[in-house]
């Protein structure tokens, strides 16, 4: 597999699902989201300390997350990474 033990065995994973396909999916294409706003950065934290260089605002400023997890095949990421591809050469 491409990505077969990046994250295999993670602690903390508490629901394990049987399929990677949902009753909402939005289309055929893939489907991408922002990353995460910087915790610093989220009402709930604003009064903690926060040791930053500016690389996790720069990162949301571009960043996105792409699909993961156990059902992601070989086949999915190879049709991800063409999608990427073509979005980007045109």
């Amino acid at each position: 597999m491409v990505i077969k033990t990046a994250v295999g065995g993670a602690a903390g994973v508490i629901h394990a699902v049987d399929s990677a396909v949902t009753d909402c999916q939005p289309n055929e294409n893939v489907e991408a989201r922002p990353v995460w706003k910087p915790m610093h950065k989220q009402p709930v934290y604003a009064d903690s300390v926060a040791y930053v260089n500016g690389v996790s605002e720069e990162i949301f400023k571009v960043g996105f997350c792409l699909p993961a997890g156990p059902y992601v095949t070989d086949d999915d990421v190879r049709y991800i990474v063409g999608c990427i591809k073509e979005a980007i050469v045109g």
